[in-house]
């Protein structure tokens, strides 16, 4: 899938806790005295303004009286910081696209505005909220805190201080971002270079020489055809709009329905499909969902702001393409976001999809029968082509309980509006050139991008996505090496053992469940670099995806592919789970655990410089591809691969008195990140994060303990390259979405906060109390 367009394509299926000193870091709504504010401050500031005395930063009436009991303003404040540190640079790069925007505030004072120009301009500033500064309200220490740390970053010239933004400083404020691409960074630059594909996709274009590349070249060159595309306008897809135009009831919208899965293999509303049954890894299962909201829950609970108005401008545009009148698709767009707004409290948190406890909620044909009384079940069912099921899996029964309701014939109106935007934005991007401005308009002004990328890279994503097999067998011959799968795969047998020792060595687990912990290492999966024979998807094998010549477009092409795959579920539901297949394309720039299969898969598309080197210092490829490894084996432990088996089915392995324990350790996790800044005013979510977090500080533990096994460990090589690991920029816009979606903590905490649970971190870099990495031990947090 084009990954320029991922935000639009995910819409059409639904149409710092401070880390200064702990002297400095307790809040309390009490006002800071001026005398604590400037003591603070001076002891911040020190080693970036040498010599810098208290009488510098606070300055008395003129009869001397220094009134160091006096609550301080948060103007007064920003001033002392502007003495303490001096004149703050104007910020660049990753600074000046995340710096809080001193244009949000309406009431800064116009003295303050002159006086204070280089600090605002910093980006450095906290409101009282989104739009108020507040300059006369008394400051707290948190909020003097977050003033201290925010200038940290921006100078970024003290390990000690900011480490993430000291390491990656020269990187950090020399960043940029390419045309249409949503972030940069050590990883984000592997995705999103096209290259390698491009160049293999150019060579089956020129001259396709099997299966796999006529299919890759009838696709590639049918994305490029504008001429036929901008042709056939909205054709393809008219006679299912001009038969949404003609619904009034509810039976008549769920013919329009079925013929759209008929014809296009597409599940609209609500559908049946198969997934592998957690209770049972080796059989698949029927599931059941429904539409669900497009949005976060944050953004239909603000019910306002840039975001809501870029989802509506979408929703509207491509109403308007369709041919209606903006009145009318205004009015639309409205009545869809106001039904998605009364569904989203009914869904689960976004965490919690991952939570099997949560998403295994097994229900009879009869069942849901019961809670959809006015659609024909029996027909939707028949329509997947799946044999019959006495069980059937529902990952939100909240959500598809409230969905239920819109289902008759009093709200046929929402539902008509809702499949006619799912029907634009899934099979617009296939049709015309609006379309794809429609999309690219939406991202910018929602995730602050800018520009977009040209049609021959989103060619090249659009076939990577669609194609993987067929790309992946090219990708694995000419980029990997059997010397590199080797290196990996003995680092990965290192890490293992590694684990084993040290929940041999914990102190909160008994041997009862150390037992059942060790058998699911020992029965873990490694999967490294590229399938093995058999262990392909071949999802198109025997498919033909027609080129212009032979009466084939783009449109046709993805409905071919739609068809192949829904038949593919089919044939899987006779047959066990193939456990051998990957979830993961060779190209994949990413890793991952399946808690189903017990297993770790690393693509070679990550196996690669900057993330691995085979000439690389052994403890450099540790802060690269050493920890994303152990973060993947770590994910076996974390609160959600916990609770799977050794056979990767869902299954209480725990004692009770263990699980109680590491319930204690998760919570301490959880409070750990929880409100921690990665930008101003830019927040982690501890909870919606706690699994990723886990496999982090299990990574940093593991390879840490890995590297000093070596004669001469270089930890300070190591602790660098893990900053490096995660170095990263985005606009604001971009980042403030991914707080609110992302499960991994912000990029920023994984190459700094997951270093300050290690006391060795302390030692090798000198780091102290009242420095701003310092934290005390007992604040310091270990699970794995």
């Amino acid at each position: 899938m084009n990954v320029k367009r991922l935000l639009a394509a995910a819409l059409s299926a639904a149409t710092l806790l401070s880390t200064l000193p702990a002297a400095l870091a307790a809040d309390t709504s009490e006002p800071a005295r001026r005398g604590e504010v400037c003591a603070a401050l001076v002891q911040a500031a020190d080693d970036y303004n040498p010599g810098v005395t208290a009488a510098d930063v606070m300055h008395g009436d003129p009869d001397g009286n220094l009134r160091e009991n006096d609550p301080v303003t948060r103007a007064e404040a920003l001033v002392m910081l502007q003495r303490a540190f001096g004149e703050l640079p104007s910020p660049v790069g990753d600074n000046a696209r995340k710096g809080y925007p001193a244009s949000n505030f309406t009431d800064i004072p116009n003295w303050a505005k002159s006086e204070l120009k280089s600090v605002f301009e910093a980006g450095i500033v906290a409101g009282t909220s989104a739009t108020a500064f507040s300059p006369d309200e008394s400051v707290t220490m948190n909020q003097l805190n977050k003033f201290i740390n925010r200038t940290y970053a921006l100078l970024g010239s003290n390990l000690k201080d900011d480490f993430y933004a000291a390491v990656n400083k020269d990187w950090l404020d020399s960043s940029t971002l390419k045309p249409g691409a949503p972030q940069s960074g050590t990883l984000y630059d592997l995705m999103f270079d096209t290259a390698p594909l491009t160049e293999l996709i150019d060579k089956a274009v020129s001259n396709p020489r099997n299966e796999d590349e006529r299919r890759i070249a009838a696709l590639y060159n049918n994305i490029l055809d504008w001429d036929a595309r901008n042709a056939a306008g909205l054709a393809p897809i008219q006679p299912y709009l001009d038969a949404l135009e003609n619904v009034r009831t509810l039976d008549e919208l769920l013919a329009v329905r079925h013929q759209l899965s008929e014809e296009l293999a597409s599940s609209v509303l609500l559908g049946f499909g198969l997934s592998s049954d957690a209770k049972d890894s080796t059989k698949y299962t029927v599931s059941f969902s429904t539409f669900f909201p497009s949005m976060t829950k944050d953004l239909y609970a603000q019910d306002a702001g840039d975001k809501k108005e870029a989802y509506l401008a979408y929703v509207r545009r491509v109403l308007e393409i369709a041919g209606q009148d903006s009145e009318s698709a205004k009015a639309d767009a409205d009545r869809l976001w106001a039904m998605e707004k009364a569904l989203s409290p009914s869904r689960l948190d976004q965490q919690e999809y991952a939570d099997v406890d949560k998403i295994y909620n097994p229900y009879t044909m009869d069942e849901l029968k019961a809670l959809f009384p006015h659609v024909d079940l029996d027909a939707v069912y028949a329509d997947s082509g799946l044999a019959p099921s006495d069980k059937i899996l529902v990952s939100d029964k909240g959500l598809m309980q409230a969905t239920a309701a819109y289902f008759d014939d009093a709200h046929v109106e929402d539902l008509k509006i809702m499949t006619r935007v799912s029907l634009l934005i899934s099979y617009g991007g296939y049709l015309s050139r609006d379309f794809w401005d429609a999309s690219d308009a939406f991202q910018q002004a929602f995730l602050g991008t800018e520009g977009t990328t040209t049609d021959e890279e989103a060619a090249t994503q659009i076939v990577q996505g669609t194609l993987a097999d067929e790309l992946g067998h090219l990708y694995a011959a000419a980029y990997f090496s059997p010397e590199a799968k080797a290196d990996v795969l003995d680092m990965v047998h290192d890490f293992i053992a590694i684990y084993k020792e040290r929940i041999q060595k914990l102190d909160w687990m008994s041997d009862a469940t150390k037992k059942k912990a060790i058998e699911k290492l020992d029965t873990m999966g490694v999967k490294v670099g590229y399938p093995d024979d058999g262990e392909w998807n071949d999802l198109l094998k025997g498919v033909t995806l027609k080129t212009k010549a032979e009466g084939g477009s783009y449109f046709d092409n993805m409905v071919t592919i739609a068809k192949a795959n829904k038949q593919l579920l089919i044939d899987w539901q006779k047959k066990p789970v193939n456990k051998g297949l990957w979830a993961m394309s060779p190209f994949t720039v990413n890793a991952c655990y399946v808690s189903n299969n017990n297993e770790i898969c690393f693509p070679a598309g990550i196996l690669q410089s900057p993330m691995y080197d085979v000439n690389a210092s052994r403890e450099e490829n540790l802060g690269g591809i050493g920890y994303v490894i152990a973060h993947e084996i770590t994910h076996a432990f974390d609160n959600n691969g916990a609770k799977y088996d050794k056979n990767g089915n869902a299954a209480d392995w725990w004692t009770q008195e263990d699980y109680a324990a590491f319930q204690q350790l998760c919570n301490q996790a959880i409070a750990y990140y929880d409100g921690v800044e990665a930008a101003p005013g830019i927040t982690c979510n501890g909870t919606l994060t706690l699994s990723e977090n886990i496999a982090d500080l299990g990574a940093a533990s593991c390879i840490l303990e890995a590297a000093q096994r070596e004669a001469n460990p270089d930890l300070e090589t190591m602790f660098r390259a893990m900053a490096r690991t995660w170095a990263s920029t985005m606009p604001r816009e971009t980042a403030e979405y991914y707080a609110q979606i992302d499960l991994h903590a912000p990029d920023k905490l994984r190459g700094s906060r997951v270093l300050q649970s290690l006391d060795e971190f302390y030692e090798v870099f000198g780091i102290q109390p009242g420095d701003g990495m310092y934290m005390a031990p007992e604040q310091r947090i270990s699970i794995w």
